[in-house]
């Protein structure tokens, strides 16, 4: 056992001086105590949450008892969530138990804690848990420790660029512009069908215009083009002045959807800035 585990079980060993003693083997049997790997229970975009697993098996003919446990969660150093038993739980005899640990994690608390860490390119956890068996004549401290990658979900970085102005007349124009799409994630993630908005110049020039189901690699990106006819004749002056000029400002937003491990994700984006336009 290191000495920071030591250090952490001495609340504990002053609580085992007052338990109650239960058997712990019986025929030569002992009961066992087992920490799960992390399982994923819910994610998105703002955090995870994870599920780790605290069991005793009790084979023998008698109960024991897990009297108390604490645990603290980890990542690159920094203590970023905790927490304890609020009682005691027996184990009945040829039984198991299973605690569920459960842990929250906030993607800023997260990126926070990385900045500390930069030569990391994925945030691993640690998790140290103590806890306390009862049995026999005395209480046992047994401690752990669980290690792994925090599993993060990325949103899809959608980043408008290369404005083209095709043709203008006083009364229309053919625009096209890409769409750097960018992926964060270690999966590939497939693009649904996604529905945009276009404003220039502060106007409304295309609303709810789909686009096409785009497959994007893990850790990788891939460029989206688009082509649209704008009725200048509707859109007005403000917008034929706006597309005559070298640059033009822009707010692209819309919802799509993509699928994950862990189902199906939908997304808002929006952004806006000032385009170049090329001809």
């Amino acid at each position: 056992m290191s000495a920071g585990i030591t250090t952490r079980l001495l609340p504990f060993a002053a609580l085992a001086l007052v338990l109650s003693g239960c058997a712990t083997a019986d025929g030569g049997r002992r009961s066992q105590v087992t920490l799960g790997n992390a399982k994923v229970t819910q994610i998105d975009f703002a955090g995870v949450d994870l599920r780790f697993d605290l069991v005793v098996k009790n084979p023998t003919d008698r109960y024991v008892k897990l009297d108390a446990y604490r645990w603290d969660l980890l990542v690159a150093g920094k203590k970023l969530a905790k927490g304890h038993s609020s009682g005691s739980q027996p184990v009945d005899s040829s039984s198991d138990l299973v605690v569920p640990i459960e842990v929250s994690v906030k993607n800023g608390d997260v990126f926070g804690a990385m900045r500390a860490d930069r030569l990391k390119k994925r945030p691993t956890y640690e998790l140290r848990l103590a806890a306390l068996i009862a049995g026999g004549l005395m209480t046992l401290p047994q401690d752990f420790e669980k290690r792994g990658e925090l599993p993060i979900l990325y949103r899809p970085i959608i980043t408008l660029q290369n404005f083209h102005v095709l043709k203008q007349t006083d009364q229309s124009a053919t625009v096209r512009f890409d769409a750097l799409l960018e992926n964060l994630n270690n999966f590939p993630i497939h693009l649904d069908k996604t529905t945009a908005n276009l404003h220039l110049a502060g106007r409304p020039v295309a609303q709810e215009f789909q686009t096409k189901p785009r497959d994007i690699p893990a850790n990788g990106r891939t460029v989206a083009d688009y082509e649209l006819d704008l009725d200048l004749a509707v859109l007005g002056e403000t917008v034929v002045n706006a597309l005559r000029q070298n640059e033009v400002s822009y707010q692209f937003d819309g919802t799509t959807a993509f699928n994950t491990p862990w189902g199906q994700k939908s997304l808002n984006f929006m952004q806006s800035g000032r385009l170049q336009i090329k001809r």
